[in-house]
């Protein structure tokens, strides 16, 4: 498979949904082999595992005391689209939220155009199994011949649920891609306090409350998908493209940058 790009630049706009600052996010095409690089005034941060910096509700990027937050969202759009280079210039240190979930950045990046490169995609397929696990939390990773996701989640009055995705363009549009990060109604003012959660509200996210939802959920499984959606994206910064079977039970972002980095390691 060959390496891909954009066509055209494309820009989207909206609020951080922790520092709730108005916010811009452009795309660029970019050469081949350059992978994917954010630009925020004067500084490059790679989207590559070594330069995570938190992964406190969010994933953050830091480089040179520059950083960049909550970039999960935008990596698993790159991902689901199979999108291998291109820059992404940043107005300010949060990404916008947009609705919560990824299908805004992949109606843009659609919108864009993906325009194919000539040299072939760094493609990695596990050979061997591999786990991180942390107390009740795993994740293993199983050989296969393409890219799999099982996800076992248990949350209070959420409960248990499990998805499993098979990767493709469509797949990940229709079934993944539109599951919004989601948080309970009574985190809400110890979140703020903590300068989180700023810019939150029942469009940038799903509220659950004491009888559950608050607002409409996109899938009855919707929080599910969601953890599906930012594994997808948290592996972007392994570097590689990887065909594996991967198993994660309560897992989160700790966790998958812990594995990114694993898998990062035993590539190189």
């Amino acid at each position: 498979m060959l390496q891909t790009t954009i066509m055209t630049p494309m820009s989207l706009e909206g609020r951080g949904l922790h520092t709730g600052k108005p916010a811009k996010i452009t795309f660029l095409p970019a050469k081949e082999n350059t992978g994917i690089n954010f630009f925020l005034k004067d500084e490059t941060i790679p989207a590559s595992a070594e330069f995570v910096s938190s992964t406190q509700r969010g994933v953050c990027l830091t480089k040179n005391k520059k950083t960049i937050k909550v970039v999960e969202h935008v990596l698993a759009a790159l991902s689901g689209l199979r999108i291998s280079n291109i820059n992404i210039e940043l107005s300010e240190e949060e990404l916008p939220s947009t609705d919560g979930s990824a299908l805004p950045f992949v109606k843009k990046l659609l919108e864009a155009g993906i325009k194919k490169q000539t040299l072939e995609q760094k493609i990695v397929e596990v050979s061997s199994i591999i786990i991180v696990e942390n107390g009740n939390k795993k994740i293993k990773v199983l050989p296969a011949k393409n890219f799999q996701v099982s996800f076992f989640i248990e949350f209070p009055i959420i409960g248990i649920q499990t998805y499993k995705y098979n990767e493709s363009k469509n797949n990940f549009i229709k079934e993944i891609a539109p599951a919004r990060t989601f948080g309970y109604e009574n985190e809400v003012e110890e979140l703020k306090k903590r300068g989180l959660a700023l810019g939150a509200n029942l469009e940038n996210a799903l509220a659950i409350g004491e009888k559950g939802y608050i607002n409409q959920p996109r899938f009855e499984n919707e929080p599910v998908r969601h953890k599906i959606l930012d594994l997808i994206g948290d592996l972007m910064l392994s570097g590689y493209h990887i065909k594996g079977h991967f198993m994660a039970e309560r897992s989160g972002h700790k966790l998958n940058i812990e594995l990114a980095k694993k898998l990062k390691e035993s590539i190189q």
